[in-house]
C-alpha cells in the first residue's frame, strides 16, 4: 500500500507539473498568438471583401452604374453646397428673399465664429449670417418657409422674437443662418477633379 501511495503522490506531482507547464505555455505563448491570429482573420476578411468590391467595379455595367450613382452623388450636393463662384451673392439672394416676405428694417452681419469643420470635410465649409428684422408672425413664419425651401439649403440654426413695447409696433426677430460653401482649392468645383 505504500508503494501505491508513493506511486500516486509521484504520479500527481508529474502531471501537476506538466499541468502547471501546459498552462504556463498556454499563458505566454499560444494565448498572444490567438489574438493576433483573430486581427490578421480580420484584415483578411476585409481584403477580401475590398477585392470583391474591385472586382465588381471592373465590369463595365458595374461602372456604368457607379458613374451614375457619383453624378447623381453630384446633384445631390448641389442642393446643400453653395459653389465658390455664387458666395459672394448668397447676402443678395437672402436680402431678396426678406423683401419679397416685406421683412421691415432688415440688418445682417456676417458672424466670424470658428465652428470646427467635420472630419473629412476639406472642400466644404461653413459660413453663419446673423439677421435681425421686424415682422408680424406670418411675415416671420413666410420668410422662415421661403428659406428652409431655398436650394442650396440655407440652414436656420435659431431664432428669437420678442414682443414690441408698444402695441403698434411690429415684433423684433433675430435669425442665425448657416450655410455650407465649397473651400477655395486648386481644382475647380466640389467633387469634379476626382478623376
Amino acid at each position: 500500500m505504500r508503494v501505491r501511495n508513493q506511486y500516486l503522490m509521484v504520479l500527481a506531482v508529474v502531471w501537476g507539473a506538466c499541468f502547471l507547464a501546459a498552462v504556463a505555455f498556454y499563458a505566454l505563448i499560444l494565448r498572444p498568438h490567438l489574438g493576433y491570429r483573430r486581427t490578421l482573420e480580420a484584415r483578411v476578411a476585409s481584403c477580401k471583401q475590398q477585392y470583391a468590391v474591385a472586382i465588381q467595379a471592373a465590369k463595365e455595367k458595374d461602372q456604368q452604374r457607379l458613374a451614375e450613382q457619383v453624378e447623381d452623388l453630384h446633384r445631390r450636393i448641389a442642393d446643400f453646397v453653395v459653389d465658390l463662384r455664387e458666395a459672394p451673392t448668397l447676402a443678395f439672394r437672402i436680402g431678396e428673399l426678406a423683401n419679397g416676405a416685406k421683412l421691415e428694417s432688415l440688418g445682417m452681419r456676417p458672424m466670424n465664429r470658428n465652428v470646427p469643420n467635420a472630419p473629412r470635410c476639406e472642400r466644404i465649409q461653413e459660413r453663419r449670417v446673423n439677421l435681425t428684422f421686424a415682422a408680424r408672425f406670418r411675415r416671420f413664419a413666410a420668410f422662415l418657409n421661403t428659406l428652409e425651401r431655398h436650394h442650396p439649403v440655407i440652414f436656420v440654426e435659431s431664432f428669437a422674437i420678442s414682443r414690441p413695447p408698444e402695441k403698434e409696433a411690429e415684433p423684433q426677430a433675430s435669425m442665425e443662418l448657416a450655410v455650407l460653401v465649397e473651400r477655395d482649392t486648386k481644382q475647380n468645383g466640389l467633387l469634379r477633379g476626382i478623376e
